[in-house]
């Protein structure tokens, strides 16, 4: 049991065991704090709440100071608990707060990129994993600020006193600023703490000084003892019934027998580090003491591990619990993976309903599921999930005899819907106290809908039809159900895209497909046919005019892209049928250099000559042998810059083409440990304790993920790479440095799943389609990979993706070579041709808006780059990519026996924030665009301006035939 566990638990012991004994109040839950990186200073200056019956918003103002010598940019977190929800924000633009306006999640994501490259002042607000919102700002100046206006809306929770509002703002940690609260009724005085109401006006209202550190205190409003209904009709016909059905739960219910099997579910994931468990553990030990059970535990990492046990005595109940203390939180979280078994009764999910790796989360099962947690994160998912019978148990605002009666009997409310009841979304499907809150959306107006609920009542289950009455209206009712239906739809988001676009445009809802965006101008909104708040009619005539225009301006650009791809790829025949020589030309570079410095000399001479007043014999003898000199036969062009001295060939193995690929080596202050670490095992256990220190950098887990997939350690090497995951479940430079690692393992399976979630997150990326069809080149799966380079080659993309449609192109011709599936019958088209090619290397990276260069020095000593792009011997390289992911290629159709040397240099990231490093992904590849080629991966991790670092070579033998041969480890190592 860990020290967290025994501090926090009061303990009885029995003769054979120690049992946990809680006292019947709710557990202290820390409640979601705003925050923001680390780079920048975050401080709430005023609140102003808003209740209306169980409505509440809350206004914070924030300042986002930057004390740094560069413009940032940042992101603002905003986790939210069950019953609050992000409404809507402002930026400050021009010293006045301009309003976010909802729109199509890839369309918003598209102009942020665009106007943050222009160096104007966008903000967008995305839904991160669960309930949380990243809100980022760009530019906060140097030594600067911004102003950032979040609107919150939340929902009370019924109690004896009726409405009763918790006031807790979220505030960032230091925050202390003026708060003031308006209510439509007068507070009743029980359940509320706050004191100083006042009548204002038609409202009442109250203010006090708040600050992160002090409680929160609470206002109730009057509620009615029967259902509360609101009501809303709109000029298309949509209408919207909000109720809510009081929990009343009469005595002498009988409670129903115990089961006798269950499944324990226990998230032993990274995000579960540092929290107090005492709860749930509190909560499982009285629910189970006394008893005898069988138990199915399952236990969630990155990976699900399940075994079998039975409880039939104090002992076996006190092991069980310590053995769930004792589990060390590591990886990201697979709920999608897990599937209830079907033999239980009953599923305890000890979890806050949030999952990280992709895929759906179907328990799969009849069985009631309960979701208990000291906080839930993700309440859709978490409703998804008990959707068969089940609760959520909040501990954070239940007591413990309040959760241990609802895992004893049946529940108080519970929803019941039918085939015909799919107009009605709620926000629990089952409740034991407060209230049950649904709302019926119809896209026509008609008869007051039911909701069928069946009541606990002591003669056993009964089923009443709640009808949802006409009543006045509420915006926050409305957003509310629009909120619900958004989520319902979001657990199939793949039928319903189109629906929670549209959805999230018409009410503000950011979801999978929404986000809320602010632009600078009125030239900005109109630039990207996106209408800004407030608009007036002649903005608004010209937006509708440029969305016209934006939509003929789109096969217009589908045509020029063809013929820029039809371009290119002459360029490329042209290259590749030319012969270059293979010669050495460094003599002849030695005597042009010579001549050329001769040249150069006589120029001089000349230009001193002139500059002299009246010239002595002895000078005019020199100046005579100068203009001699002059008349000569003019020179040969300046050859290249100086070669750097060929790289040394090193020891090999017999073979044509060989690959050697040399370790990188960082400076963080934890890799001397790692490189040292020659155990796997102990490597971990070692990386458990630093990772207190170390822990929220992403670098540290993938370091030590390097380390040990090096030691051969694949398991934990992804349990600990995972976690990056865990900490940025919807970050894409994230996603794409796991995957990429992921593939260099050989893990692709988990990688593939990976790189999908990619593909839907940045849609707009055309690295996004090109790294999942380079993951799927296998047979099995290559026609799908050939589609997807077909989209690469096809589509129009930004110009910052220089030339990836051309290398695309390249590389859906090489894999036709393979493919079974391939089908060619276009054998006189150009672009089909597969223009092979002896050697091949291709860099990317994990950031966006980020320069690094590839270069390559061939046996000659000659350095091919972004300046100089064409080799002596035929070697050339793609266009500079200084503003995305890449890709850079080199490519050379018949490489010259030697050693060719692979470096790569870092410049740095447009990126207005400050970066961890870039994590690079090198190809090197031999026989491209043949059956017979081979390719080798490395993957490293540099930091911004570390100068050029060889990371390969390739060594090409004289017998001209193509091998792959590896020298050295083969790996990047910390």
């Amino acid at each position: 049991m860990n020290a967290a566990l025994r501090n926090a638990s009061v303990l009885r012991c029995a003769a054979f065991a120690c049992l946990l004994v809680a006292p019947d109040v709710a557990a202290a839950a820390t409640p979601p704090r705003i925050e923001a990186d680390d780079q920048v200073q975050l401080t709430a200056t005023r609140v102003e709440w808003t209740l209306d019956g169980p409505f509440a918003l809350r206004r914070i103002e924030l300042i986002i100071r930057n004390p740094h010598d560069r413009p940032l940019e940042t992101t603002v977190q905003v986790p939210l608990a069950g019953n609050e929800r992000l409404h809507g924000y402002a930026l400050d633009i021009e010293g006045q707060l301009r309003d976010a306006v909802p729109v199509e999640r890839v369309r918003a994501h598209a102009a942020f990129e665009e106007t943050v490259r222009n160096r104007v002042d966008p903000a967008l607000a995305q839904k991160d994993a669960g309930n949380r919102y990243g809100i980022r700002v760009f530019p906060i100046p140097a030594h600067g600020e911004r102003r950032l206006r979040l609107d919150i809306a939340s929902l009370a929770a019924r109690k004896a006193c009726g409405w009763r509002h918790r006031l807790d703002a979220g505030l960032p940690l230091g925050s202390q600023p003026t708060s003031r609260v308006t209510a439509t009724t007068k507070p009743v005085s029980a359940g509320t703490t706050l004191p100083g109401w006042h009548a204002a006006q038609s409202v009442h209202a109250a203010s006090w000084q708040a600050a992160a550190a002090k409680p929160a205190p609470s206002a109730c409003l009057a509620a009615p003892t029967t259902d509360a209904s609101f009501h809303a009709r709109f000029e298309d016909g949509l209408e919207m019934h909000w109720l809510e059905v009081p929990a009343r739960r009469p005595a002498a219910v009988p409670t129903p027998p115990a089961t006798s099997r269950i499944e324990v579910v226990w998230d032993a994931s990274y995000s579960t580090l540092g929290s107090d468990r005492t709860p749930e553990l509190q909560l499982l030990d009285r629910y189970l003491r006394g008893r005898t059970v069988d138990v199915t535990v399952s236990v969630v990492h990155e990976t699900v591990q399940r075994r079998q046990l039975r409880i039939d005595s104090a002992s076996a109940l006190a092991k069980f619990l310590s053995t769930l203390a004792d589990e060390r939180p590591d990886g990201a979280t697979a709920l999608p993976a897990w599937r209830a078994d079907p033999r239980a009764r009953q599923v305890l999910l000890f979890s806050d309903g949030v999952a990280t790796l992709p895929g759906a989360v179907d328990p799969a099962t009849r069985a009631p599921v309960f979701v208990i947690a000291k906080g839930v994160a993700d309440p859709a998912l978490a409703r998804w999930i008990t959707h068969s019978g089940g609760q959520i148990l909040d501990l954070a605002t239940l007591t413990p005899d309040q959760a241990l009666r609802a895992l004893r009997r049946t529940p108080t409310l519970q929803a019941t819907l039918g085939p015909l009841d799919r107009n009605w979304y709620l926000e629990q499907y089952a409740v034991d106290d407060g209230a049950l809150r649904a709302c019926h959306v119809a896209r026509a107006a008609g008869a007051a809908p039911r909701l069928p609920v069946i009541h606990a009542t002591a003669s056993g289950p009964r089923e009443q039809a709640h009808r949802a009455l006409p009543a006045r209206n509420s915006a926050l009712a409305e957003f509310w159900c629009a909120t619900w239906q958004a989520e319902a739809l979001e657990a199939q988001p793949d039928q319903h895209r189109a629906a929670l676009a549209a959805l999230g445009e018409r009410f503000g809802v950011a979801n999978r497909e929404t986000s809320l965006l602010v632009l600078e101008s009125d030239d900005d909104y109109v630039r990207f046919g996106i209408l800004p708040p407030a608009a007036d009619v002649a903005l608004r005539d010209r937006i509708q005019r440029r969305r016209a225009q934006l939509e003929t301006e789109k096969s217009t650009a589908w045509m020029e892209n063809r013929r820029a791809i039809q371009r290119g790829w002459e360029a490329r025949t042209a290259w590749w049928n030319t012969v270059f020589p293979k010669d050495d030309p460094r003599p002849r570079w030695a005597e042009q250099r010579r001549q050329t410095e001769a040249q150069r000399a006589r120029e001089e001479a000349e230009m001193a000559r002139e500059r002299r007043p009246a010239p002595s014999r002895l000078v005019g003898a020199t100046a005579a042998m100068a203009a001699d000199a002059a008349a000569a036969p003019a020179s040969m062009p300046t050859p290249p810059s100086p070669p750097a001295p060929a790289p040394s060939e090193p020891d090999t193995q017999t073979g044509d083409i060989g690959i050697q690929l040399q370790a990188v080596t960082m400076d963080s202050p934890y890799v001397a440990e790692l490189r040292a670490a020659h155990a796997a095992a102990a490597l971990y256990h070692r990386y458990l304790d630093l990772r207190t220190q170390y822990g929220q950098s992403p670098a540290f887990h993938f370091d030590v993920a390097q380390r040990l997939f090096e030691l051969g350690d694949a398991e934990r090497g992804w349990r600990v790479l995972s976690n990056l995951v865990e900490l940025m479940p919807n970050d894409p430079a994230s996603l794409r440095l796991v995957a990429y690692r992921l593939q260099e393992a050989g893990l692709q399976e988990t990688a593939i799943a990976l790189l999908r979630k990619l593909r839907e997150l940045a849609p707009d990326e055309p690295q996004s389609f090109r790294d999942l069809a380079l993951a799927l080149r296998a047979p099995a799966t290559c026609a799908e990979a050939l589609a997807l380079l077909d989209h690469v080659v096809d589509a129009p993309w930004s110009p910052r993706f220089a030339d990836i449609g051309v290398i695309a192109l390249a590389e859906r011709n090489d894999l036709r070579t393979r493919c079974p599936a391939a089908t060619i019958t276009t054998a006189g088209d150009l672009l089909a041709q597969p223009l092979p090619v002896g050697l091949r290397a291709v860099l990317r990276w994990d950031l966006d808006d980020t320069d690094i260069d590839l270069h390559v020095t061939d046996p000659n000593g000659e350095e091919v780059y972004y300046s100089h792009r064409l080799s002596y011997q035929g070697g050339t390289i793609s266009r500079d990519f200084t503003a995305g992911y890449g890709p850079e290629e080199f490519i050379l159709r018949n490489p010259k026996p030697g050693i060719y040397e692979v470096a790569v240099n870092y410049y740095g990231s447009r990126l207005a924030k400050l970066t961890r490093g870039a994590t690079l992904n090198l190809s090197l590849q031999t026989g491209f665009g043949t059956a017979g080629a081979h390719e080798q991966t490395v993957n490293l991790r540099l930091l911004e301006q570390t100068g050029k670092i060889v990371v390969g070579r390739f060594i090409v033998h004289a017998d001209g035939t193509l091998g792959l041969t590896q020298a050295g480890s083969g790996k990047t190592s910390p």
